[in-house]
């Protein structure tokens, strides 16, 4: 195999892929606040498009936050002007439209109709107002006939219970049921997923978490939300989850290659409780040093294990590159020159129409340190190790540079 280091470049039925299976899965990226502006550079806003455009990707947008304002500010009064230009960027860079249903209006949590305070973005509405949510909801699917895949919420915001120490399992479900009764009421093809919560892993305790591995134990308060939002859902199309494989106590606690066997082990635990395609609305494998090559492996690893575990879709959050998020990106940051792929882009890119096609097979000739994407003429290759790695493939001895992602 000669290979080319690349250098600076409807839902699925959940299948647990065996050693020699393709594997089928979407990816895509959720879009955030900075996801090409219209403040940036002409040339910018052009390269950033044309890196969404290489692939059909799934292209995520919330109704409200994330790059698009208040659509309700007040009661029966409608601004769709941002939501509108994200859905044309989407549309003209050959998405697969998705939406997040979240976040409300500040007249729906208890603020002053026609005002906007971006503070309480995260606030949930009040149990008053979810059937207003669920109307505002409705009216989105409406508008948006194009888009086929909606998620109910963001990572419980608002939606923890002091009191009890713990989410407030039956408040979301009712907040859940409303949203997708209505949605379902005007847009019966709609596929509806929930309940978008995190995964968190803690080093210490929850001794009987029912999901545990060398990278920590996931919080047993958050499966037994699943459990009860899986009982007394009204339904649903497919289930979100979210999660890093960084502890909440102790950050990463074993090495990043041992640490992505999370994404393998909570998809199949989740697709076991309720038998619905799993969507990682986002996930967030911490890498083993802090440059771009070594989050670009930790990102593709992350996206093997979760094929393993027969995830259905992935999204990244945001494909564009920030300081303060230390995650695989598909561009770079405008803050730091203009916008160029990443060392993920053209391996993402060749994923994207190949997973969802179900063609790959993917290969670990050595555990933890070399990983293979492979079709029947070219083949994604990705150390995921820090040392350089020996590949012995059709009678050629390679070296792999620490971090390399390789096509051949």
């Amino acid at each position: 195999m000669v290979a080319t280091v690349l250098t600076g470049i409807g839902s699925f039925l959940p299948l647990v892929a065996g050693p020699d299976q393709p594997v089928q899965m979407m990816l895509g990226v959720t879009h955030g606040q900075h996801s090409l502006g219209s403040w940036l550079p002409e040339e910018d806003r052009a390269a950033g498009e044309q890196i969404l455009s290489s692939a059909p990707m799934l292209q995520n947008q919330h109704i409200m936050g994330f790059g698009a304002l208040n659509p309700e500010p007040a009661p029966g009064e409608y601004d769709w002007s941002s939501l509108d230009s994200r859905m044309d960027l989407i549309e003209r860079t050959g998405g697969t439209p998705v939406l997040t249903l979240c976040c409300s209006p500040d007249w729906m949590k208890g603020g002053k109709a026609g005002s906007t305070d971006w503070n309480r973005l995260t606030d949930a509405p009040l149990p008053a107002h979810y059937a207003d949510f669920a109307e505002l909801a409705a009216r989105v699917a409406e508008r948006y006939p194009q888009v086929h895949y909606f998620q109910v919420w963001n990572e419980l915001k608002g939606f923890w219970d002091t009191a009890g120490n713990t989410w407030d399992a039956e408040g979301f479900t009712e907040f859940y049921n409303q949203v997708y009764d209505a949605v379902k009421k005007v847009r019966p093809d709609a596929e509806i997923g929930g309940p978008y919560a995190v995964l968190t892993l803690f080093a210490m305790g929850n001794t009987g978490s029912a999901i545990a591995g060398p990278y920590g134990r996931v919080d047993e308060r958050v499966l037994s939300f699943y459990r009860y939002w899986n009982t007394h859902k009204h339904g649903a199309d497919f289930v979100a989850v979210d999660g890093s494989t960084r502890t909440w106590d102790q950050g990463l606690i074993t090495s990043p290659g041992a640490a992505s066997a999370f994404y393998t082990d909570a998809t199949r635990w989740v697709c076991k409780l309720t038998g619905l395609p799993v969507w990682w609305a986002e996930f967030y494998p911490d890498a083993a040093d802090n440059t771009d090559e070594a989050r670009a492996a930790a990102t593709l690893d992350a996206v093997a294990r979760a094929a393993e575990g027969g995830a259905s879709a992935m999204l990244l959050w945001q494909p564009q590159a920030e300081a303060d998020l230390p995650y695989g990106a598909l561009w770079t940051d405008p803050a730091d020159g203009p916008i160029c792929p990443t060392s993920l882009t053209k391996a993402w890119s060749w994923l994207v129409p190949r997973l969802r096609a179900g063609v790959v097979q993917i290969v670990r000739d050595v555990p933890q340190a070399l990983l293979r994407f492979v079709d029947a003429g070219q083949t994604l290759t990705v150390n995921l190790s820090a040392s350089a790695q020996l590949l012995h493939l059709d009678g050629v001895t390679e070296s792999l540079p620490p971090f390399a992602v390789t096509l051949g």
